[in-house]
């Protein structure tokens, strides 16, 4: 097809197993990359790899790019299939002319100001917010809108840096010293969060599904076990669907995988039936087990349609069936005291009904606390009939969950060994 793509990358693992999602025979395919994103890349395949010490730094990727292009020749497409490289990638191509989501595209699907923005100029509902980039306009919003609210960065990820803000005595704390620059408040939603994935190609709904979250990438981040279910509410399916495809519309998300996050809330007394609420989304596959559990029980590897939709092809995907099975994940948090090492986490595969996967830290394994969704006390994957009977192997595996641990050298001592009683059931 004699396209030229430039892929920039960051990940360590297979999914920068590029090679598999692009064909380097009838593409030249050139690589930006960490140093640690250099292993899973095929050598023998690629036209040429710059590793950079840091993609953060815009000035170099434009330097060696521009390198890549004096040696051969303009690129057809920047590909960035991680949500931190989206910025790059665009500048990048308004930098050399390349087609593709611009600076002012990406601040769509990456700043939470305009996204919000943009949602609601559509007509959706979005939680109250505002872009507080002083300590001042922080406190306006607190008064505004009472307690709690949240305070997180405009172009953050993972829940880094979020905050849920529950009184004027710890807002003072979060505020003492704090940058403020990136920052932005919100309402706190009080509702059932969903998360919803999906791949859209040439404007046009491919697949998408929802899932009802036990707690929230927040609750995991600070210490709290994090689940998800596959809806298999037709009803919920259907509204949620239009919703989607009018965010995406809001959003110009039209050739990508999506990770969108909406709240499911009561109605408001007026005898109106429960509410759908626009979170974030992210132009990017969803993150934790998502990607795994996609690609295990329902056959569509989201990183590879990311990859594809990107350059202009369609990948092999199919309307979901929800008469079909209902897949779910939990994902376990890392201890109180860390580092800490791992002594044990017994297998619970065999003793769950439903549970088709786990995957465990093997004994002697540090756990840092930056492992975020990737390096977890334990995750485990299910498949069923419904969500029902997901949920209960889900209850079933945090009663039998255990992990045995101790503080690595040094360490204080003092919350000692944790059991999977520590983590409360995330089902409500």
């Amino acid at each position: 097809m004699d396209r030229h793509i430039l892929v920039v990358n960051r990940w360590t693992n297979s999914f920068a197993e590029y090679h598999r999602y692009l064909d380097h025979t009838s593409d030249r395919v050139a690589y930006l990359t960490t140093p640690e994103g250099r292993a899973p890349l095929d050598a023998a395949l690629a036209e040429d790899i710059r590793v950079l010490p840091d993609l953060s730094d815009t000035a170099e990727a434009v330097r060696h790019t521009a390198g890549l292009v004096a040696e051969h020749g303009p690129f057809t497409h920047v590909l960035a299939l991680s949500e931190f490289d989206l910025e790059l990638a665009a500048e990048l191509r308004q930098r050399f002319g390349v087609p593709g989501r611009g600076p002012r595209e990406v601040a769509a699907v990456r700043d939470k100001v305009v996204m919000k923005g943009l949602v609601e100029a559509a007509g959706l509902r979005v939680p109250a917010f505002r872009a507080t980039p002083t300590a001042a306009e922080v406190r306006d919003f607190a008064a505004r809108h009472g307690y709690p609210f949240v305070l997180k960065p405009r172009a953050g990820a993972d829940s880094q840096g979020v905050h849920v803000v529950p009184d004027a005595g710890r807002l003072e704390e979060l505020l003492d010293g704090a940058e403020l620059g990136d920052a932005q408040c919100e309402e706190y939603v009080d509702g059932v969060l969903y998360q919803v994935d999906g791949v859209v190609a040439g404007g046009e709904l491919l697949t998408l599904r929802s899932w009802r979250c036990g707690g929230s990438c927040l609750d995991f981040a600070t210490g709290t076990a994090f689940s998800s279910v596959a809806n298999d509410d037709r009803d919920f399916e259907r509204r949620v669907t239009a919703f989607t495809e009018r965010v995406c519309a809001a959003l110009g998300i039209t050739d990508d995988v999506f990770h969108l996050e909406v709240f499911r809330v009561e109605g408001r007394g007026d005898g109106a039936g429960d509410e759908i609420v626009f979170l974030e989304v992210g132009a990017r596959a969803g993150g934790g087990q998502v990607r795994v559990v996609w690609d295990e029980v329902y056959g569509v590897d989201l990183v590879a349609a990311s990859a594809l939709v990107q350059i202009g092809d369609v990948p092999k995907t199919g309307v979901m069936d929800l008469d079909g099975p209902v897949a779910g994940y939990l994902m376990m948090p890392e201890p109180p005291v860390r580092p800490c090492v791992v002594d044990e986490v017994p297998s619970l595969v065999d003793r769950v009904p439903a549970m088709y996967g786990e995957t465990l830290p093997p004994p002697g394994a540090v756990l840092s606390g930056t492992g975020g969704a990737v390096h977890t006390a334990g995750t485990f994957r299910f498949s069923a009939p419904s969500a029902e009977l997901v949920e209960a192997a889900i209850r079933r595996t945090l009663e039998l969950y255990r992990i045995a641990w101790h503080p690595l050298a040094g360490q204080p001592a003092d919350d000692g060994p944790g059991t999977g009683r520590d983590v409360r059931d995330v089902l409500v």
